[in-house]
């Protein structure tokens, strides 16, 4: 048998079978209520043990004034795909019977649509359709996800201003895990909100300040309407499908902000439903004792931001001499670098593409390999102390 390569046709043939689903499905709802603001899509396979706690949590909303949340504003949409548990009759059944929110259950068993990617982008589109407003938040969460009380009110702050994705704070519990699985996940918490704060500094962002975090996940995203459309909507990828988004987002000069006020607590389970991802990290920590968990240390973080603060510069000033600067520090050939700027519109975009390109770049992670995370976590922390004090 020869080996299958995927191609962009295949991907344009898989776009269109998944929109064409997603109209198919949207066409059976009822109109949205004339106040809707935000929809809500929950992308929901064998969660029938989840789903009525996540749910729960979106009946408990409240405004500013700690009064009920208007619900006339959101609607939740939840699509029940390739299903072996009884996730569609609960929820249905959860909407039944609290008929105070606006809530939509779909059921999908389908081949082509069949991972978590293309369950979003089939609740996304449905999304899009529904909202009016082209302002209108389709916000994205999961079915063992939790959300604060005030979730979707501090969403709501962000309609009226330019920012047009929303990344929000996610916490996760580590209570149920093991050992060595609970320290990587503290540690590997630490050292996002580490690496985090050392970009806002090196690379300072007016819409995007600190504090903030480093999550760029599909239980806390929103995005609107508009930009929806202009990136082409989520890409039905079988994992990262939200780190592609929001590469894309930026790509296209659109903001984003990290918020720290739109918080989610979501499951540490290790039965994934993905062979990637968050919960497949977790088991591999949690089964195989001694496993190590390497990251960027500070010396490779300040290359790294050191090569995209040198980006920032050649889109102000394009010289020669900045591109003899990036190849020497990213161990790129220059004509390559010279490709990534001619084809991308801004900075943002051409950062994207080095940012791959340097992760799949050998030369250069033999040159600057990871290391333990405890141990870059130490270095950020000392970094920091010894900044504060030569402030002071």
């Amino acid at each position: 048998m020869e080996n299958y390569i995927h191609t962009d046709l295949d991907e344009k043939i898989s776009l269109d079978v998944i929109d064409e689903i997603s109209n198919n499905l949207g066409e059976k709802l009822s109109v949205a209520h004339a106040n809707l603001k935000m929809v809500i899509i929950i992308p929901a396979k064998n969660e029938a043990e989840n789903i009525i706690e996540t749910l729960s949590s979106l009946l408990l909303q409240t405004g500013t004034d700690n009064c009920e949340f208007d619900t006339t504003k959101f609607e939740i949409l939840v699509l029940s795909h390739n299903c072996s548990d009884k996730t569609f009759i609960k929820a249905r059944s959860f909407f039944r019977v609290n008929p105070k929110i606006y809530g939509h259950v779909l059921e999908l068993n389908s081949d082509v649509a069949n991972t978590v990617g293309a369950a979003r982008r089939v609740l996304m589109n449905i999304a899009y359709n529904r909202l009016k407003n082209p302002n209108g938040l389709i916000i994205s969460t999961d079915a063992d996800t939790i959300v604060d009380e005030k979730w979707l009110c501090n969403l709501e702050h962000y309609i009226n201003t330019d920012i047009s994705l929303v990344c929000g704070m996610i916490i996760v519990n580590p209570i149920n895990l093991g050992m060595q699985a609970k320290k990587y996940l503290l540690a590997k918490d630490e050292y996002l909100l580490l690496k985090s704060k050392l970009e806002s500094q090196l690379l300072p962002n007016p819409h995007d300040t600190w504090p903030r975090h480093g999550y760029n996940w599909g239980p806390n995203l929103a995005i609107k309407k508009n930009a929806y459309a202009a990136i082409g909507g989520i890409r039905p990828l079988h994992f990262l499908e939200d780190v592609d988004l929001y590469h894309r987002v930026i790509s296209h000069g659109f903001l984003a902000r990290h918020c720290n006020d739109s918080i989610v607590r979501t499951s540490t389970r290790i039965d994934s439903r993905c062979v990637e991802g968050f919960g497949a990290e977790l088991k591999v920590w949690s089964d195989f004792e001694g496993v190590a968990y390497n990251v960027e240390g500070l010396d490779k973080l300040l290359v790294r931001f050191k090569i995209y603060n040198l980006i920032h510069q050649l889109y102000r000033v394009n010289t020669e001499d900045i591109f003899i600067q990036l190849e020497t520090l990213s161990i790129i050939d220059i004509e390559e670098i010279k490709t990534m700027f001619s084809t991308s519109r801004i900075a943002e975009a051409m950062i994207i593409k080095m940012e791959k390109s340097l992760n799949n770049n050998v030369l250069w992670n033999s040159k600057h390999k990871n290391i333990d995370v405890s141990t870059a976590c130490s270095q950020l922390n000392k970094y920091f102390e010894q900044s504060l004090y030569t402030t002071v």
